[in-house]
């Protein structure tokens, strides 16, 4: 499992630290800190790593873009916990949708819940679909969310997204 996590999210070793994570990678990121709220005891900065790329391990089709990020609240340092999102822009709906049914099929395996929910219009097409699979590994859980959104089919620029959000908890 955390082979194939490691691959979606760029080679990206998961069992480091955010800024372990970026050091150790071959992809150029950029940091970048925001000031968070603080609701009683949370809160705190928002401390972000984003990179671009145009080539992913896990995919076959052609990548238009595609952007990750890394996040960690303050509060979440001492816990190890942050998560990850990648979103990824591709050619077409085809595209989009062939890779959307290969890694929700190639992570379902590894889930112990998967819990998939579709938004769709007045003649039932499908707007927006996200599949949540609940994995565990070793003693932490972890949760990848894999979800895309059809395009309005009067919009003139069409652009077919994939997301990929990873929280370990």
């Amino acid at each position: 499992m955390n082979e194939q996590l490691s691959k979606l999210f760029l080679d990206l070793d998961l069992t480091l630290t955010p800024k372990m994570m970026v050091q150790k990678s071959s992809f150029k990121f950029e940091y970048g800190s925001d000031r968070g709220i603080s609701w009683g005891n949370t809160g705190g900065n928002i401390n972000t790593f984003i990179s671009k790329f145009d080539k992913n391990p896990l995919m076959e089709s052609q990548i238009k873009e595609g952007e990750i990020s890394i996040i960690q609240k303050d509060d979440e340092k001492q816990s190890g916990n942050f998560s990850i999102n990648e979103r990824i822009k591709f050619q077409n709906e085809e595209d989009m949708m062939k890779e959307y049914y290969k890694t929700t099929a190639l992570f379902e395996e590894f889930g112990y819940r998967v819990k998939n929910s579709t938004v769709q219009n007045e003649n039932f097409e499908t707007n927006f679909e996200f599949i949540e699979i609940l994995m565990k590994s070793n003693s932490k859980k972890s949760t990848l969310t894999i979800s895309y959104s059809i395009p309005p089919k009067e919009d003139q620029n069409k652009d077919y997204f994939l997301s990929f959000v990873y929280i370990n908890h």
